[in-house]
């Protein structure tokens, strides 16, 4: 079985800015290298959990457009102390973007102990209807 991606997307139509944001991503992975979870509760709740030391709520930005949830910290600089022996506490600014599914909606963000949490929930999607299309010979 060949997976190379013309075989796995030529019955995928419309998929374009998916498959490219997905190329995008796994791209530039090591840009941000924030820590980050996932979790799955049940069908319909989901939570991402960001670890964000040192970093209050005024400083985070979460806006859901489209399918995505973009997240921007805006941490202040830190002056350089002479006595800091290793540095492992990340104290810069950033933006990351979730790609989310049409129907997933944030419920509610909070920061709780050094964690910014991001409540997700699945709506419910109107089906399509399925239909017969007519065949018209011109």
């Amino acid at each position: 079985m060949n997976l190379s991606p013309k075989n796995i997307l030529k019955f995928y139509v419309g998929y374009d800015d998916f498959f490219n944001d997905l190329e995008n991503q796994t791209s530039n992975t090591a840009i941000n290298n924030i820590a980050f979870d996932v979790l799955k509760h049940g069908d319909n709740q989901y939570e991402i959990h960001v670890a964000l030391a040192g970093i209050n709520e005024n400083q985070i930005s979460l806006i859901q457009f489209d399918d995505f949830l973009k997240l921007e910290v805006e941490a202040p600089e830190l002056n350089s102390h002479e006595n800091i022996i290793h540095k492992g506490i990340r104290n810069k600014s950033f933006k990351q973007s979730f790609r989310l599914e049409q129907n997933i909606e944030v419920e509610e963000a909070v920061v709780k102990n050094g964690i910014l949490i991001i409540k997700l929930y699945k709506k419910e999607l109107l089906k399509k209807l399925k239909r017969r299309i007519e065949i018209v010979e011109i």
